[in-house]
């Protein structure tokens, strides 16, 4: 087990630094990992500039990690009786939930305050008896969604109060949740009372908004739910579309695909217009920031930023390194870099200017 608490913005270390300026990016910037680790990679960065992400030791067991804003390095230590830790959503509030496991296997929901104290959340109780449960989001008033499983029937979609208390919504595994607790699952959607909305159409759900739009696909195209149900239909001048965020304005990100099979990252405004990606190549979708700069990748090995403003920013990757771009916010990304001869560990670019619209 990791101890302590190491690693200041005095030790990290820019692998190649380009001056920022408007349309320029700083680092990456070496994070490094827990004390005695071998690797470390960066998953979720907010506004705040707190990063969350996993470290593996030399026995490749892996641990949960928190960077604050000024590079200290954290270890989020699993519940007793588990021995790894999986990070899947961090709050604005830098809150972090994950699944505490036993080498990736069986696990249960978990969550770190700015203490660092893994707390269980509930299990549900009574028939059919899930066993387990792994958490998906985390909104801002500490509500946490995600799934119970393990039960002779199917998994069940769940929701923690900000006191941990669970509620079951419903069969299905959660994917995502809005800051009044409406949940979605690949194919259904709770409101924050717990009720079924009926979409229209039904479709692949991937994201939702405050306001209570679902956006996802339905028959190969992209399509928004408004909070009653009610689809519509993004794009079909595409051969296939399909939307996979949206953020707090209105504004949604996706996938298009053409007849000769290239992906591309798409972007409709709150009022439906459509752009993609300007540069050619294959594209594909990572993540988007609160405001809608979206993370993505061209081709095969180049991370890029698509802003709000429209520029495409490349993220500097060393020479003869392998980076990977895991979360934005609107000043940052963090992700992971390698070099030859050398672990992988956590990193962090920073944009000259926000590639957003979110304040410190």
């Amino acid at each position: 087990m990791f101890r302590g608490v190491l690693a200041t913005a005095a030790a990290m270390t820019v692998l190649a630094a380009v001056p920022a300026s408007a349309d320029e990016v700083t680092g990456p910037i070496d994070l490094g990992t827990l004390p005695g680790g071998l690797t470390s990679s960066g998953l979720l960065v907010t506004n705040h500039g707190t990063v969350f992400g996993e470290a593996y030791d030399k026995a490749f067991d892996v641990h949960g990690a928190r960077w604050d804003p000024a590079g200290g390095i954290t270890e989020l230590r699993p519940l007793d009786g588990y021995s790894t830790v999986k990070a899947t959503a961090l709050s604005e509030a830098g809150v972090a939930v994950g699944d505490s496991t036993n080498h990736f296997t069986t696990g249960r929901a978990t969550r770190w305050d700015a203490s660092g104290v893994p707390v269980e959340l509930e299990q549900p109780t009574g028939f059919p008896g899930y066993a387990w449960s792994t958490p998906v989001a985390i909104n801002e008033s500490g509500m946490v969604a995600g799934t119970a499983y393990g039960a002779p029937g199917p998994d069940a979609a769940v929701r923690w109060d900000a006191q941990g208390k669970v509620t079951v919504l419903g069969l299905g595994r959660a994917r995502a949740m809005n800051d009044a607790g409406a949940v979605i699952s690949e194919s259904t959607y709770w409101d924050p009372a717990g009720n079924v909305v009926a979409l229209t159409d039904g479709g692949a759900l991937r994201d939702l908004d405050n306001a209570g739009t679902v956006v996802g696909s339905t028959g190969g195209h992209a399509v928004k739910w408004d909070s009653t149900g009610r689809p519509t239909v993004l794009d079909t001048t595409w051969e296939v579309s399909e939307a996979l965020a949206i953020t707090a304005d209105g504004t949604i990100v996706g996938e298009v695909r053409d007849k000769d099979a290239t992906t591309r990252i798409a972007r409709w405004d709150p009022a439906g217009a459509l752009t993609v990606l300007p540069d050619g190549a294959n594209s594909r979708f990572t993540a988007v920031s609160p405001s809608g700069a979206v993370l993505g990748q061209l081709d095969t090995d180049t991370p890029v930023v698509w802003d709000r403003a429209g520029r495409v920013l490349r993220l500097p990757v060393p020479e003869g390194g392998i980076c990977f771009a895991k979360g934005l916010n609107d000043w940052e990304v963090t992700g992971s870099c390698s070099m030859p001869g050398q672990n992988s560990h956590a990193v962090l670019w920073r944009f000259g200017e926000p590639v957003g619209n979110r304040a410190r």
